[in-house]
């Protein structure tokens, strides 16, 4: 891999992530099985309409950890991470075919004394720096109180709501690994959200691949598969029922979040193409080098038929 020192006119040796869209064409056709590493909401605007038939992602968590120039989640209060993410959700209508699905995958955080969301488990060493950065907000006695569950997932689902998506179901990943979390006066949390939201009320849902895949309940359970140079991503087999029943065979699949290209991976897998962009310049060199091993995994993979069997399980709610 090249010594990243520009941004500009700068490609990966594989020309799998591209640092520089100048030379891209601007009809999207360009895109298609690229990482792209930049501003993902600048990127974004760089579809055209209607372009992508679905989307999965998970944007980095308010208050959480850092990740190189990315200014998502960094925000002094938790309400203009609400409205930011609300940029993203609203250009990302746009792009979003009339039959496509978009799966928001996000997590919530507390209000505490010493920041917001902040670590102390086993990777708390690692990054207590960056949380000099954020600014504590004072507690306000209402919605800001120390100990508070902010509610970030629902927050942004309901603004979405009011951007005219529709919501049809609120996922829960329930996490039989979670990272450890202690606290002595409150049960850690073991799940978090991944909200399906469509354009129309008509939009792409394979009953059958569902029926196959035992894929018709809201409670995913599946552990966690972090790896050392990405901690916060989620796996494989969690996207894999999601992209089969909402996309079709050499469909486009956008994440503007990639990180380390999972999904990227899981499309590679399973016949679709995939657009990723990142900001941070180590996830997209590490994403290149994930998906270039994948693809020679993937030559004496299993046939696709049996790929299509999950490892994950699902349980339904009461």
């Amino acid at each position: 891999m090249y010594k990243i020192k520009k941004r500009k006119k700068l490609l990966f040796k594989n020309n799998i992530a591209v640092y520089d869209t100048n030379n891209l064409n601007q009809n999207g056709i360009d895109f298609i099985n690229k990482i792209i590493c930049g501003d993902s909401l600048r990127l974004v605007k760089e579809l055209p309409d209607n372009f992508v038939s679905l989307i999965i992602t998970s944007p980095p968590y308010f208050g959480c950890r850092v990740y190189g120039n990315e200014t998502l989640g960094r925000e002094e209060h938790p309400l203009e991470y609400v409205s930011n993410l609300l940029k993203y959700s609203n250009e990302l209508k746009r792009v979003l075919n009339k039959e496509g699905s978009f799966y928001l995958n996000i997590g919530d955080v507390y209000f505490g004394t010493k920041g917001f969301g902040r670590n102390k488990g086993r990777y708390a060493r690692k990054t207590d720096k960056h949380y000099k950065e954020h600014k504590i907000t004072k507690p306000n006695g209402k919605y800001l109180q120390y100990k508070q569950l902010l509610m970030l997932p629902e927050r942004v689902a309901m603004g979405m709501q009011e951007q005219g998506w529709i919501l049809r179901n609120k996922i829960i990943w329930e996490k039989p690994n979670p990272v450890p979390s202690y606290s002595p006066d409150r049960r850690y949390p073991v799940y978090e959200h991944i909200f399906h939201f469509v354009k129309s009320r008509k939009y792409y849902f394979d009953l059958n691949m569902a029926k196959h895949l035992n894929n018709h309940r809201d409670i995913l359970r599946c552990g966690i598969e972090p790896f050392r140079e990405h901690q916060a991503s989620y796996p494989e087999s969690l996207i894999k029922p999601l992209i089969l029943t909402t996309s079709k065979e050499n469909d486009i699949v956008l994440d503007p979040f990639i990180g380390s290209g999972t999904t990227a991976i899981t499309c590679i897998m399973l016949n679709r193409n995939y657009i990723g962009f990142e900001i941070n310049e180590k996830f997209c060199n590490l994403a290149e080098k994930r998906i270039l091993n994948s693809k020679k995994i993937i030559k004496n993979q299993l046939p696709l038929k049996e790929i299509y069997q999950s490892d994950i399980h699902f349980v339904t709610t009461r």
